[in-house]
């Protein structure tokens, strides 16, 4: 029988200077996982929030470099054309990572101090927040991304450990969002707003 590398090197594109081999059988067990078991919860979970979100129609999934063979799903949380939040559920045969980022403007008037308690924050000193600022843009002068991800060997939480931990970090993206919405960042809605953000991106 002909081994999956030789056959899988026939369709190599030889214009090009990298060729990647995936394992046909593995990369179809791992875009199972993704696509027809995961995908359902992903795209509940964002419905949910009232928001819209991307990918709308069947999801694709993408090749990731790695020690194994690792295959992801990304989606959107998004408010008309702008990304609130960008989620990414990565899958190996043995193991997943989720992966979150959430992206918060804040106007020119925000104070800078209020900004700096963000940065500081203890809670986010393994991957603090990044700052952005864009001098033409006053309603979103200051730029954040917070990211953080989180994962674990098959085996250790079965599926609806997985299912929660996807739908809660769609979930705290969303009210975070909304807290931004409806609040301004003073001293006292800075630390509420930094307590939730700490469920999905502080230190675990």
């Amino acid at each position: 029988m002909q081994n999956w590398i030789a056959k899988e090197s026939l369709n190599i594109d030889t214009t090009k200077d990298v060729a990647i081999l995936e394992n046909p059988k593995k990369k179809q067990y791992i875009d199972n996982l993704l696509i027809k078991k995961f995908w359902p919860k992903i795209k509940c979970s964002l419905k949910a929030t009232g928001y819209g979100y991307s990918p709308k129609n069947s999801p694709e999934t993408d090749f990731e470099f790695s020690f194994e063979l690792t295959r992801s799903l990304t989606f959107m949380m998004l408010d008309g054309i702008r990304a609130i939040f960008r989620g990414k559920l990565s899958c190996s045969v043995t193991g997943w990572m989720l992966h979150s980022e959430f992206f918060m403007g804040l106007h020119q008037n925000t104070s800078p101090f209020e900004v700096f308690k963000i940065l500081e924050d203890k809670r986010f000193s393994s991957n603090p927040p990044i700052l952005i600022i864009y001098k033409d843009m006053p309603f979103d002068y200051f730029h954040l991304t917070f990211e953080n991800g989180s994962g674990a060997g098959w085996g250790l939480y079965d599926y609806d450990y997985i299912y929660n931990r996807i739908s809660m970090a769609i979930d705290i993206n969303a009210r975070l969002y909304d807290f931004l919405m409806l609040n301004n960042l003073d001293e006292k809605r800075v630390e509420e707003f930094l307590l939730l953000a700490s469920r999905v991106y502080g230190e675990y």
